[in-house]
């Protein structure tokens, strides 16, 4: 089912959207790693790199590369964001003919024909949306992080927050903890470093919904899916690498932010919460900030700012 050539004859054209900010070295890299994997040959493909205003320029080894056949780069006046920068290169490949889109983050690096086997996936499973592949960090060390049910309030306090110390087994089922990465198994949502959609797919869900900022599109995508009546694979023989997806630096102030106003935003619109059940949710945020604050200068500088800008209005 993963072989390209058990696919149909008429063969998908892919849309692949690079979503660029100052990460010029993984957006060159990533590029490099899907001219090395792909010949094009099994499925022809499209290269979008959108640029969400990086204030510094790209360095000219990155603007050599963009002149070449086969990659097309966008320039944002501001940072949109995950959603909406996204959204620019999905409506441009679609302007362009292609069919299938695959997202990924600069930071991604395929291997030997990931990008040709998610695409004969969906072509030979058509009851399939979208399609997630396995996941290394840099070290090689495999990346469970499938979301295997829907996120509805009970998870996201029983889940979310630090209550998944006491319920272990949600935590557990939640991100397919206990599901065999080795196989292909049907998810709820797969992680929104890398996937592919399948071109009827990206008609009826996508594009994606531009409430958010960062954060919180993968139950999103879940939800839309599940009412378009989609599913979700995640496919092993698929791989990538994500070179910073273990990294275990600190949230940045502002990213803390967008996790904030993202989660109102999806309790709100597609959990339809109403403001009682979404409060004290919201106050765990404030108070994690303030224990973040007590070890981090950045976040106490950027504090008055966040208090200004989050909350429930």
């Amino acid at each position: 089912d993963l072989c390209p050539e058990t696919a149909e004859r008429t063969r998908y054209m892919i849309g692949i959207i690079i979503l660029n900010y100052i990460t010029w070295a993984d957006t060159e890299r990533c590029v490099r790693s899907i001219w090395e994997t792909e010949s094009g040959k099994e499925f022809p493909y499209h290269i979008y790199i959108v640029d969400n205003a990086s204030p510094d320029p790209a360095p000219p080894s990155l603007q050599r590369l963009c002149t070449r056949d086969g990659v097309t780069w966008i320039q944002s006046e501001k940072n949109l964001g995950y959603a909406a920068g996204n959204n620019l290169g999905i409506r441009r490949a679609v302007e362009d003919g292609c069919d299938c889109i695959l997202i990924t983050n600069s930071d991604v690096c395929f291997t030997e024909s990931c990008i040709s086997r998610m695409a004969a996936y969906l072509q030979n499973h058509p009851e399939v949306g979208i399609v997630g592949p396995k996941i290394l960090d840099a070290e090689g060390r495999l990346q469970k992080s499938c979301l295997c049910r829907r996120t509805g309030l009970k998870e996201k306090y029983l889940v979310r927050t630090r209550l998944n110390l006491f319920f272990r087994r949600q935590y557990r089922t939640y991100f397919g903890l206990d599901r065999d990465y080795d196989r292909t198994f049907r998810a709820y949502a797969v992680l929104g470093c890398c996937f592919m959609i399948s071109p009827q797919c990206v008609k009826d869900v996508f594009p994606f919904d531009e409430g958010t900022f960062l954060y919180e599109e993968e139950y999103i995508v879940g939800i839309r899916m599940e009412q378009a009546g989609y599913e979700t694979h995640y496919v092993p023989e698929c791989v990538i690498r994500h070179l910073h997806g273990s990294s275990t630096g600190e949230v940045k102030p502002f990213a803390y932010l967008c996790e904030t106003n993202s989660e109102i935003y999806y309790c709100r619109k597609y959990l339809k919460a109403a403001k009682w059940q979404i409060i004290p949710l919201y106050i765990y945020r404030l108070l994690k900030y303030d224990i973040k604050c007590l070890c981090s200068r950045e976040f106490r500088e950027y504090r008055r700012e966040f208090r200004g800008r989050a909350g429930l209005r």
